[in-house]
């Protein structure tokens, strides 16, 4: 059955050439043809007139108020870690914001140990959630959105996964944010991203991590794509240590198969928070989300599903 994956890649979506470094290797995505809704980033959006606080004085874990004042359209992406006020909270799904919109959004907590304030607002924490940790927060989140239409993770499920990722590093944090095992391997990430440069016109990526894909990402933008690239790749690099090795090196056809996955996936439609329609997709050892606006596909990520199912892809 045909979904509105379908045409973007069999019609607008080519591969680059791959590039390997170390246990990463990066293929660049490519749209033919831009178009629909204009929109800024989170960072950029923060500095000139969007707000982010908690819901009222008391807070409310799941959830955070949006104030958008700056004129237009703002994207935050599922997994984007927003820092401060009462404790460190990452998005459970991605939100185009309207300009001029005041919503309450979706989050989960990345930071166990702290309720008290330490800002009034939150800001960028300069970190994305890794694709390991944003599938098994995803499938939670999608399970919710079919049974009771709510934007809802396992929280305690988010917790258990920040704690194996202090865990592979070697890392610790007195709050149990997730930020702190980010910082502490920013050195040892900073050679991947200086590795796989972002390209002109790229508006997305493939990633392989220990000859195996990991995750599919992609924007409408390659202007927007390329200010968040370096952050993508950092929240790859950061699942090294939790990868398991393929059975092969790093190939191109092994792309091509999970494109073609994506593009046969089964897609299930929810009203968006903001902005859209909220697409949630299945395929053989993949589960994916996509927003779509206008018909435009604003945002994309794919993952594998949860480590006991990953042996199905390649």
């Amino acid at each position: 059955m045909e979904t509105n994956l379908t045409k973007w890649f069999t019609e607008k979506i080519h591969l680059g050439e791959m590039t390997i470094h170390n246990e990463l290797a990066i293929v660049p995505l490519f749209c033919t043809g831009y178009g629909g809704p204009e929109y800024i980033t989170l960072k950029t959006a923060l500095s000139c007139g969007l707000t982010i606080g908690e819901v009222n004085e008391g807070g409310s874990v799941p959830e955070l108020k949006v104030i958008n004042l700056t004129g237009k359209n703002v994207l935050i992406i599922d997994g984007e870690e927003l820092v401060g006020a009462k404790q460190n909270r990452v998005l459970n799904t991605s939100i185009l914001v309207a300009a001029g919109a005041s919503i309450v959004i979706p989050v989960s907590c990345t930071e166990h140990g702290r309720w008290t304030y330490r800002s009034e607002r939150f800001e960028d924490s300069n970190v994305c959630m890794s694709p390991s940790m944003r599938s098994r927060k995803n499938a939670s989140v999608s399970s919710a959105l079919k049974s009771s239409g709510q934007y809802r993770s396992d929280q305690g499920e988010v917790w258990e996964s920040i704690s194996e990722l202090h865990s592979s590093h070697g890392t610790a944090s007195q709050t149990g944010a997730m930020k702190d095992a980010y910082e502490r391997k920013r050195q040892d990430n900073d050679a991947y991203q200086k590795e796989f440069p972002c390209q002109d016109g790229q508006c997305g990526i493939v990633v392989l991590i220990k000859g195996r894909v990991a995750g599919v990402e992609m924007l409408s933008n390659p202007e927007i794509y390329h200010q968040l690239h370096d952050k993508l790749i950092n929240s790859y690099a950061m699942d090294i240590p939790m990868s398991r090795p393929g059975k092969s090196s790093p190939a191109i056809v092994k792309v091509q198969k999970i494109l073609d996955r994506i593009k046969n996936a089964t897609e299930e439609q929810f009203p968006s928070v903001g902005m859209g329609k909220d697409c949630r997709y299945t395929a053989r050892g993949l589960m994916g989300s996509a927003l779509i606006v206008d018909k435009w596909l604003v945002h994309l990520a794919f993952f594998r599903t949860n480590r006991r199912n990953q042996g199905t892809a390649p």
